[in-house]
């Protein structure tokens, strides 16, 4: 995540509870700095994609323009549904059959790299795998390179475990991580150590397929 100026950090907060928008002189007025200095970090929070504008035309005089959050925008705020997610994997996988719980975490992996697909776009081969590490410690995996040669394999490590008490109980949910690495990447994926079945990390090796 970019690291925001606290004006444009008040900005995206102020801006959270208006779903219509407000004008540079509204925002102005509730941040308590110029219209100017608003101005420029409102370019460069559009410039970041976090913020859109509608011109609404009034009776008179030019369209007013209002300033709102677009999903990135949005996005930059915390949400803590961790936990939620955690009830609802268990739930499922008390549900399922492993068999099941396996294919289910198959598709969704899958489709987190489909959805995804714009950030492994038009890379190198090396360019991949240090995006893919990028967006693994972004999902809060906390993995690093230990191994970046195409040619001889690469090794991606994690040292957390995103569902590690569930998975300790049903570790078909690995299968979850496999499937989104061999999605992103186009590559064969290993699982040689796993943390909920006792690893001291969750070892991925990536190999070209034949």
């Amino acid at each position: 995540m970019r690291t925001l100026h606290s004006n444009q950090q008040l900005i995206l907060k102020y801006l959270l509870g208006y779903k219509d928008g407000a004008t540079l002189d509204e925002i102005s007025e509730h941040i308590g700095i110029t219209k100017t200095a608003v101005k420029e970090h409102i370019l460069k929070l559009e410039n970041y994609g976090y913020l859109t504008f509608t011109d609404a035309r009034g009776a008179v005089g030019r369209p007013r323009r209002r300033y709102q959050l677009t999903n990135d925008g949005h996005d930059v705020f915390p949400k803590q549904y961790s936990w939620l997610s955690n009830v609802l994997l268990e739930l499922l996988a008390e549900d399922l059959e492993r068999d099941g719980i396996a294919k289910l975490m198959k598709s969704l992996g899958e489709k987190v790299a489909l959805s995804m697909g714009g950030k492994f776009k038009d890379l190198t081969q090396k360019e991949l795998v240090f995006k893919i590490n990028e967006v693994m410690n972004d999902l809060g995996y906390q993995t690093a390179i230990k191994q970046s040669d195409i040619r001889k394999g690469v090794v991606l490590e994690a040292t957390n475990c995103v569902y590690h008490a569930i998975a300790q109980k049903h570790p078909e949910l690995c299968s979850f991580d496999v499937h989104f690495l061999k999605k992103a990447s186009g590559m064969s994926v290993k699982l040689e150590s796993c943390i909920a079945r006792g690893g001291s990390v969750c070892r991925f090796c990536l190999t070209k397929e034949r």
